[in-house]
């Protein structure tokens, strides 16, 4: 089974991620982490963006400076636009190498943002982890130590909760306890087998 695991900054894909390896042994792939590895010095993603946005946001051992980046393409619209484009088809790329040679195991992979239309043919089911706005901004400045205006600043700029469900199979709210987020987890996949 290949899932895609989509939501929000402060949802707690991580917890279900967790759950998913320990209870049903599932190798997981993180988009984030994956994007960052073709980042570092050698690997395609780190020479085209070095290309795109310069030398000014290397750091002195030559490596890309993550806060740098983030400042210049967080004010600017098409270096961001430009960085994406580079990064995500081959992340994509990344995640389909991995998921063939994890053969006939259960792979779940974790992407902030929901799958497109050429990728969605990877995956049998896209699950949406879903977590009251509320929740998630005190998850986030307990966690990571960001203010109420950041946390609401970040959330209004991803995907609404309804752009997530129209693109999902399952949804899982984990609003509550890691308890009952883990007994939503089972019951789809019992519903999964079942079919």
């Amino acid at each position: 089974m290949r899932i895609h695991l989509t939501g929000g900054v402060g949802a707690g894909k991580s917890s279900v991620l967790r759950f998913l390896e320990e209870e049903y042994g599932a190798k997981i792939l993180r988009a984030d982490d994956l994007a960052k590895e073709l980042m570092e010095p050698g690997e395609e993603g780190y020479r085209r963006v070095v290309e795109l946005l310069g030398k000014d946001i290397l750091a002195a051992d030559g490596t890309i400076d993550r806060a740098a980046m983030a400042e210049r393409i967080y004010h600017d619209d098409s270096a961001r636009a430009g960085v994406n484009a580079i990064i995500h088809p081959i992340t994509w790329d990344k995640i389909r190498r991995e998921m063939e040679a994890a053969g006939d195991s259960l792979v779940v992979a974790e992407a902030a943002l929901p799958v497109d239309e050429e990728h969605r043919n990877m995956f049998d089911y896209t699950w949406y982890v879903y977590t009251d706005p509320e929740v998630r901004i005190k998850r986030l400045m307990k966690d990571r130590g960001y203010s109420r205006e950041k946390c609401e600043s970040i959330i209004a700029s991803q995907m609404s909760d309804a752009e997530y469900r129209r693109g999902a199979d399952a949804v899982i709210d984990n609003s509550t306890t890691h308890e009952e987020a883990e007994r939503q987890i089972r019951e789809i996949m019992e519903q999964k087998r079942e079919q």
